[in-house]
């Protein structure tokens, strides 16, 4: 009897083992780096942007591919100023003001990862939008909320690309990732930041530009396995 409970607990215990050799872990992890705009819109704007990223994939049983989704936000640059405000019940004469352009991109991802050691490579097909805005906000001293915050220009456009990644054992569960993005994305208006200023009234100024948006993002980060 004793015998047939553990022939019996090692063959689930093998099998289990098994069943965890053929599955491929999910993962959420995070990446700091630049974008750097290419073509059309290197010709048109051609800056680099500090770019942070996030993206999570689920865990797949059987077979190396795994759905995901991805989020980017890249700064194309921005100011701050003081200028005069006028806010019945304030006291205060002046505000800061800070205007940020920034890039927000949104895609479903479909990941090929077939190793399953400590350095595994992956290759991710994209899809989804990117979104150009630009956000003015007014902040007064003592204050915690904005007295002004405004949505000064925002234009989506379609988005597909790849990305290429390395990922690198960091622990049992922890990796380090080194990873490239692509996106070939389509045309959108967009602020210039470098155009941007403020007249003595306090009101903004400042010319938009129109192009494709292609980017390539490269990014190093760290995440977790799960």
């Amino acid at each position: 009897m004793h015998k047939t409970i553990l022939a019996t607990t090692i063959l689930l215990a093998s099998l289990s083992a098994s069943a965890q050799e053929r599955s491929y872990p999910g993962n959420v992890g995070g990446n700091i780096g630049m974008g750097i705009p290419l073509t059309e819109f290197a010709d048109t704007w051609g800056k680099d942007m500090f770019t942070l990223g996030a993206h999570l994939t689920l865990p797949a049983r059987h077979i190396p591919f795994q759905l995901g989704a991805g989020f980017n936000y890249a700064a194309m640059g921005g100011t701050r100023q003081t200028v005069p405000v006028s806010v019945p019940n304030l006291a205060a004469t002046e505000g800061r003001l800070a205007v940020k352009a920034k890039v927000l991109s949104y895609h479903l991802l479909l990941r090929f990862s077939p190793f399953k050691g400590h350095v595994r490579p992956y290759v991710d097909g994209l899809a989804g939008i990117r979104q150009f805005t630009t956000q003015s906000t007014i902040k007064v001293e003592g204050l915690h909320d904005p007295v002004q915050r405004e949505r000064n220009a925002n234009d989506f456009t379609l988005s597909a690309g790849w990305a290429a990644g390395l990922m690198i054992d960091l622990g049992e569960s922890a990796y380090f990732e080194a990873r490239a993005e692509r996106f070939f994305t389509g045309k959108a208006s967009y602020v210039d930041p470098t155009s941007i200023a403020v007249d003595d009234q306090g009101a903004l100024q400042f010319n938009t530009l129109e192009s494709g948006t292609g980017t390539l993002n490269l990014l190093v980060g760290v995440g977790f396995r799960f």
